[in-house]
This record gives C-alpha cells, sequence and structure tokens, in this order.
C-alpha cells in the first residue's frame, strides 16, 4: 500500500542556509529513507515562505524570486537523488514511479503571493514544475483573503484576480488548494473551479473548532466536487494543546468520513511546517497511523483510498 501526501514543508528546510542534509538524508522528517520506510509513491513538496514579513511595495517582487530559488533548491536536491526521486509534472511521471518503484516528487505552492497579479507569472511557475497552488497562507494576496478569527476578513471571497487565477489553473492543470484560505473564498473556488479542488492539509472544523479546518459544509461541498482533503499532523489542528496524537487524528478522520465519504479522505501531513510534541514525527512512522486504523475497524479497501487511491484519483484528472 503505497502513499501519497499531499503537503510537507521539507524544501523550505532546506532552503535554509544553516539547514542539514538533502533529500537524499536530512534530521527532519522526509528524506528517501523515511519514504522507503512508508513506501512512498509520490510526495508533495511544498515552497513555502514567510510572505508575510516583506514589505508591501516590493513584497510581489521579492517573492517571486524568493519562489524561483526555493525551486532552484528543489531541482537540485532532485538530482542528487537521481534514479530514486523523479519530479512529477504529469500523471504520466506517476505511472513511471508505479512501475519502477521510485518515488514521485510533485511541486507545490504555499501562498499564490509569488503570482502578483500576473497569470504570466502564473505560467512561468507551471514551466518550473508547480502543479499545486495554495491560493492564500495566513495574510491577504492579490488572489483573495486568509482564514481568520476576523469574521469580516473570514466572510471576504476571493478577488477579481483570484477568479482569473483559479480559471487559469484549471486550464493550465494546477490543482488548486483551499487550505487557508477564508470561507467567503472557499465558496467562491465551490463556484468557480470546474475540475475537482482539495484542501491539503486541513482537518474537520466541527471537531476542534480552528478557522484553519474545514466546516461540514465545506467538506461536503470538496466531495461533492470531486476532491480530497489531506489529514493534518498539526497540534492545534487536531486538539486542544501542543500534542499531535493519533487518537486525533482518529476522530477528524471518522468525521470527514461520515460528512464527506470515503472518497475525500487523503493525507496531507505538513511535516516539516508544524512543531510540537508529535506521535507521528515523520514520514518513517506512518505506519502508527495505518495500525491505528485497521485496529479500529477500518475497511481496507477505504485505507487504500485514504493512503493513496482518491489522490491518485484526483490527480488524474487534473494534470494534463
Amino acid at each position: 500500500m503505497r502513499l501519497i501526501d499531499l503537503h510537507c514543508d521539507t524544501v523550505s528546510k532546506l532552503a535554509n542556509p544553516w539547514s542539514r542534509g538533502t533529500l537524499a538524508a536530512n534530521p527532519y522528517s522526509v528524506d528517501l529513507v523515511r519514504l522507503a520506510a512508508a513506501d512512498s509513491l509520490l510526495q508533495c513538496f511544498s515552497t513555502f515562505f514567510h510572505t508575510g514579513c516583506i514589505p508591501g511595495p516590493v513584497r510581489v517582487t521579492a517573492a517571486f524570486r524568493m519562489a524561483d530559488r526555493r525551486i532552484d533548491v528543489f531541482e537540485k536536491n532532485l538530482r542528487q537523488c537521481a534514479g530514486k526521486m523523479i519530479a512529477v509534472q504529469k500523471f504520466s511521471d506517476i505511472e513511471r514511479c508505479e512501475k519502477q518503484g521510485c518515488f514521485g516528487a510533485l511541486l507545490t505552492m504555499e501562498d499564490g503571493v509569488p503570482i502578483g497579479h500576473s497569470l504570466e507569472n502564473l505560467r512561468h511557475f507551471y514551466k518550473r514544475g508547480i502543479r499545486l497552488v495554495t491560493l492564500t497562507w495566513n495574510y491577504e494576496n492579490a488572489i483573495g483573503y486568509p482564514n481568520s478569527k476576523d469574521a469580516r476578513v473570514m466572510s471576504r471571497g476571493l478577488k477579481p484576480f483570484g477568479f482569473a487565477a483559479v480559471e487559469e489553473m484549471n486550464r493550465l492543470g494546477i490543482a488548486v488548494d483551499v487550505s487557508h484560505l477564508s470561507d467567503g473564498g472557499f465558496w467562491d473556488v465551490a463556484t468557480t473551479s470546474k475540475k475537482p479542488f482539495i484542501a491539503s492539509h486541513s482537518n474537520a472544523r466541527a471537531v476542534t473548532n480552528h478557522p484553519r479546518n474545514l466546516t461540514d459544509e465545506m467538506i461536503r461541498a470538496i466531495a461533492e466536487h470531486g476532491g480530497v482533503i489531506g489529514l493534518n499532523f498539526c497540534p492545534k489542528f487536531l486538539g486542544r494543546d501542543n500534542r499531535s496524537r493519533i487518537s486525533d487524528m482518529l476522530r477528524h478522520i471518522r468525521h470527514i468520513y461520515r460528512v464527506g465519504g470515503e472518497d475525500v479522505l487523503a493525507i496531507g501531513s505538513d511535516f516539516d511546517g508544524i512543531t510540537g510534541d508529535l506521535q507521528i514525527r515523520g514520514t518513517q512512522d506512518m505506519h502508527l497511523l495505518a495500525e491505528a486504523l485497521r485496529r479500529h475497524h477500518m475497511p481496507e479497501r477505504v485505507l487504500e483510498k485514504m493512503w493513496s487511491q482518491n489522490a491518485l484519483r484526483v490527480l488524474r484528472e487534473i494534470l494534463n
């Protein structure tokens, strides 16, 4: 049973000048050794950085350059993993990974700030290999507004450029990711996207009342559009303290399953983007969650869907 994980921040860790290691081997949560232990098929790697720290007048230009540098780091690391990990830019690349027993690496952008107001920028990043865009992070950008405890911010939807960006992502073959997006933005995506959209790393708000999590109505909407929800291992999205427990993961999985059905379940660990006391410390520990789900009588068919089959279905439809 091979694994697809829709979100991690390992490349951003490795881009730090004080980082250690490479994707081949590092002291963080995701590398070739850990991916092998989990029998990984595909790992999505985010090119994240804190765009909110960039001053307004130079924000987009600086973010564009930083995103390009993150992609450079990703490509350098892939060269060091030659023959064991390949960049996934079309669905046939995933099929090649399945046949050859290697690992796929799909490049994502967490926060659309580097795109600015430019569809040409979006096409630039598509040419560089980005195949999933998390529309916002925790700050407003040209696409829309973030999740927020402020009800006024949370109610705001996509901006005019945001609608155009979603349509162009559909055309190009880039997955639209609503994790971190405002509630208003979520519903604009739901009515605009002609292809399945996803929440790459989000949980259930009915279980843990955090604005980063999804309401039941959102869970149903993603399911009805044929998308998936990647379970996030971040402690504050799972429970109420600084511990990331498998028992809390089970509560969220059960709720999402009951509300959205078995075809919406997926994994979006957020490895190397989360801190705290983690029961699952890295990809090598993913068997602990699978074993817990089996002990709690999840049918093997549903477990396989959550582990990879649901995400594969969505990527088959999106990637050109």
